[in-house]
């Protein structure tokens, strides 16, 4: 067995009690936190602040609901024809959970909700009542804008991967590493690979043992600068992060195998990258 099969695994299971993903953590203080408010201000009597709120922690929570159904079983790796910049390649291909597209619609339908409740409360409060203290009232179109952005930004990455003619995930082919993600569709050539990292976000570390958040493929610079390295953002893969990560490096440092790729040869061989039990 090599090195990199006998390696410990980076990555503890990732739909299971306190080892849930780690993204999830910070939605579970922000929902109680907006549902809270929400339901203050309803009660208070302010509706248009309420619609926002509430719409807010709906969408957090559809969210939440959607990474819990997902099942917590890795699946298997197989081989799959993928479309690159060059025509279709034949690959061997790391699962990613393909989103429903009515739960990417609903998260963008509500994003929509908040943005305007957003704007029809700043415009009642500053322009039409001229209400004190005007810092507090800023803060908190700022704090509703920012929810609502994000809430955009995440209905329109559930989008990508659900209307995605070609089944999200990373492929492997003779020639390059293509990936189809929440970030849209990228490649990059094995010999463009400079260095493949395990990485975090910066200043953000996952709580628990569950491994780091990304896997960086990190491109050769180019004119003394250093290009936008790809991430594939674990929590989105239905396959075994740890297979995956010594898949690309092993096919990164033997340059001779990656013809087996896209074939049952390939296949065969990835099976000694699952971790043990």
């Amino acid at each position: 067995m090599s090195k990199m099969e006998s390696s410990p695994s980076l990555w503890a299971p990732r739909h299971s009690g306190w080892r849930l993903a780690h993204h999830l953590f910070a939605s579970f203080i922000l929902l109680a936190f907006l549902a809270g408010s929400g339901t203050y201000a309803l009660l208070s009597q302010k509706s248009v602040l309420a619609t926002g709120l509430l719409a807010s922690a709906l969408a957090l929570l559809l969210g939440v609901a959607a990474a819990f159904r997902r099942s917590p079983a890795d699946r298997a790796v197989v081989n799959m024809a993928v479309l690159t910049s060059s025509g279709p390649r034949a690959a061997t291909w790391f699962p990613m959970f393909r989103t429903s597209a009515k739960g990417a619609a609903a998260i963008m339908g509500l994003s929509v909700v908040i943005l305007v409740a957003t704007v029809s409360l700043s415009a009642r409060l500053l322009l039409i009542h001229n209400y004190e203290p005007r810092g507090l009232i800023l803060a908190l179109t700022a704090l509703l804008l920012a929810i609502g952005v994000y809430v955009l930004n995440r209905g329109i990455r559930m989008a990508r991967l659900a209307v995605t003619a070609q089944e999200p995930g990373v492929y492997l082919t003779r020639s390059r590493i293509v990936i189809h993600s929440s970030r849209g569709t990228r490649e990059i050539y094995w010999n463009d690979v400079a260095d493949i990292e395990a990485a975090d976000p910066p200043r953000r570390k996952p709580l628990g043992k569950r491994g780091p958040a990304w896997i960086l493929v990190l491109p050769h610079a180019q004119n003394g600068r250093s290009p936008k390295p790809l991430a594939i953002t674990i929590h989105e893969l239905a396959a075994n992060p740890d297979q995956l990560h010594r898949a690309i490096n092993h096919y990164w440092a033997n340059t001779e195998q990656r013809a087996e790729l896209g074939t049952d040869e390939a296949v065969d061989r990835l099976q000694g990258f699952l971790p043990e039990e």
